[in-house]
Formats: structure tokens, sequence, C-alpha cells
């Protein structure tokens, strides 16, 4: 650390204003010039502290502030902090903050005022449950959502993102967990989903591809008669799967690889090629390229067999 003038030799001073000035000459010098580096890529030493980060807070000129307000501000900070995590009780924000999540997630009406009949059940019997009733806002949209099926069919990432991009921070495991405990507070019939609730939001998303509009109609044919046939033979490939073939798999990802097979059947039916491909579909649906090949070899291989099988060399 240099601690004399870089002109004159002379003592250098802290000034709060302008930094660090020579006490003989008047020239101001650079922070960086004078004080170590703390670069991060420089090597640091064991011990350091990996606790929460101590705040000191300045005034407009950046001076520190005395101790009395630096507590002050500490426990204002900490109140802010808990207000933005959720735990302060604002029914005004929480109920703003949800029409803004239902307009994102495109919910029905239904949802949202079912949502506010739950959430309101559960505040009478239990007070701030979870300490975070932001968490408990996304539970009861969630079990409001399943109680409409397939009109509002969310999933839990995507309900996550919508309240994260409000300020509120909780993971999809901490949801589920939290959703499976509410049950003790305020019964709910419907837990799960099903992959039938999941069709008309994998066709919703196809139908916003302008692309595959247009291939529809160079193929001849109209694109709502189109989606109707091809959600008729979704549904019937679903309803003719075992539990077996259902036990353990996300319920949007199989109805996503259901409506992809419907739609090479649907083409082999009418004679025409094939609308998708693999790799644009799952860009477009949002499922993993070798999750739809897993699925159609693993699972609906064998129910294409049955129906047509000159369709198997198109799905390996």
């Amino acid at each position: 650390m240099v601690s004399a003038c870089s002109e004159c030799g002379g003592t250098l001073v802290f000034d709060y204003r302008s930094g660090l000035v020579c006490a003989t000459c008047g020239l101001i010098s650079e922070v960086d010039d004078v004080l170590p580096s703390c670069s991060p890529s420089s090597k640091q030493r064991l011990g350091s502290t990996i606790s929460k980060k101590f705040y000191i807070f300045k005034d407009a000129e950046e001076r520190a502030l005395p101790e009395h307000l630096q507590l002050k501000f500490e426990r204002l900070k900490e109140l802010q902090d808990s207000f933005y995590r959720g735990s302060y009780l604002d029914l005004f924000k929480l109920y703003r903050d949800l029409e803004s999540i239902g307009d994102f997630l495109m919910l029905p009406e239904e949802v949202l005022d079912r949502c506010k009949e739950i959430f309101e059940d559960f505040i009478s019997k239990v007070k701030n449950p979870y300490n975070n009733y932001a968490l408990l806002m996304a539970v009861c949209l969630m079990i409001a959502s399943r109680e409409l099926g397939e009109r509002s069919a969310v999933k839990v990432s995507e309900l996550v993102e919508a309240f994260q991009r409000r300020g509120y921070s909780f993971s999809k495991k901490i949801l589920v967990r939290t959703m499976s405990y509410a049950s003790n507070i305020v019964p709910f019939t419907k837990k799960f989903r099903s992959c039938e609730e999941y069709i008309p939001k994998v066709i919703s998303k196809l139908r916003s591809a302008p692309y595959i509009n247009v291939r529809i109609r160079v193929a001849g044919m109209d694109p709502d008669d189109y989606f109707g046939m091809l959600t008729k033979i979704s549904k019937d490939l679903l309803s003719s799967l075992s539990p077996i073939h259902r036990s353990g798999k996300n319920p949007f990802l199989l109805a996503a690889s259901a409506v992809y097979v419907a739609s090479t059947i649907l083409s082999g039916q009418l004679g025409r090629c094939t609308i998708f491909t693999k790799v644009q579909y799952s860009k477009d649906v949002g499922i993993a390229e070798y999750t739809l090949r897993c699925h159609i070899r693993t699972i609906f291989e064998p129910l294409i067999a049955e129906r047509r099988t000159t369709m198997a060399p198109l799905l390996t």
C-alpha cells in the first residue's frame, strides 16, 4: 500500500468527498492506486466468511451512519426483506400480484376467484402457516387450477417462474412439498393432474407457431380441423395406456409425446407427409428430444404397431 504522494512525497489524508488527498500539494490520488488489489481472481485465504453479509449504511455523502442509526436501518432492511419474501400479509399487494400472474399464465377469471376463496379459507383457519403468504398463494392457485382440469393446465415450473417475476423466491420442490402439507388444513380431492388435461396446452403451443399453420395449409388441410382430429387421436392414445406406463412419468411430457405420435398416425391415415419433425417439435413444445424418442420407443410403439404397422419405420 502506497502511503505517500506520488508528486511531492507528502502525507496522504482521507477526505470523504474526494478520496485520498495530499496534505502538502493537494493532489488527489486514485483509490485503486493506493489500496491493494482485491480482484476476484486473487487467491483468498482460508477462513473467509461465508455468513450473512453485514451492511454498512451510509448517507448521501458516503459517510457511515452512527451506531444507533445502523441498528435502526438494519431492522428496517430485515422488515423490507421479509415483506418481499411474502411473510408479511398485504392482501392488496398479494391480490394485485395474483392478477398479474394470472395474465402471465393466461388463466381464466374463475381460477383466480377460486384461488382467493381457498386463500381466505386458509388464513381464517391458520395464521401464516408457512411464514410465507406468497408460497401459500401459489399453493392455492395450484389447487384452483387443478380443480378446473384442462381449462387451466399449469405446470409447477411455470407457476414458480410467474411468482419469481413478481419478486417472490421459492423452488418447485418447496411448492410441491407445501402443497402436500396443505391438504391437512384445507382438504382437496385432486392432488395430481392427468395426462389428458395437458393436451390442450400442447395444442395451443403448436397453434402459436406460424410455420406449423403454413405447413398444414400446404398439405391441403384446415388448421382447425387438423388440430381437432389431433386432439381426438391424442386422447385416444392416452386412454389406451395402462397405469404401469403412466406411473412415474411427467404428465405434460407424456401428453406432448402422445400428440407427436398422434400427428404421425394422422398423417399416415390422410396420406400426407408428417407436419412435425422431432427436433423442431421438441423446441416448440418444450420437451427434450431424448425424452420424446424414449416415450415413442418404450410406450407408444406397441400401440402404433397394433394400429398401423407401416408407421413403425417413421418413428425410429
